[in-house]
């Protein structure tokens, strides 16, 4: 059964208050969903993906970041929140990816923003 968890992710490198938790994040393999925030709750979702270490994946999204929109995304002003889930068993994160790509519905244009 998935625990899914939340947590707003910051990077020094990429806010004004450079606040920094990047090394909170768990170290485990892990199904995850990066989304701006609105009143505390996760919209537009920019991506989902699994990953061996989700701290390490996290870190990358904002350092080396793939395409020009999810640079701006990543190293720009709006908060980010991650949804999560550990799971060490690579078929059912490859599973998941799959249904939260249904659910969340993840897009992002070239400024970084949801498309409409």
């Amino acid at each position: 059964m998935a625990d899914i968890q939340q947590m707003n992710v910051y990077h020094k490198n990429y806010n004004l208050d450079k606040k920094d938790n990047i090394d909170t994040i768990p170290t485990q393999p892990a199904v995850f969903g990066v989304f701006a925030i609105i009143h505390e709750k996760p919209v537009h979702c920019r991506i989902v993906a699994e990953t061996t270490n989700l701290q390490q994946a996290i870190r990358d999204l904002f350092e080396k970041p793939e395409g020009e929109g999810m640079k701006k995304f990543m190293q720009g002003p709006w908060y980010k929140l991650v949804l999560y889930d550990i799971n060490e068993n690579e078929e059912e994160r490859k599973k998941a990816v799959e249904n939260w790509t249904k659910e969340h519905n993840p897009k992002i244009d070239e400024k970084g923003e949801y498309p409409k």
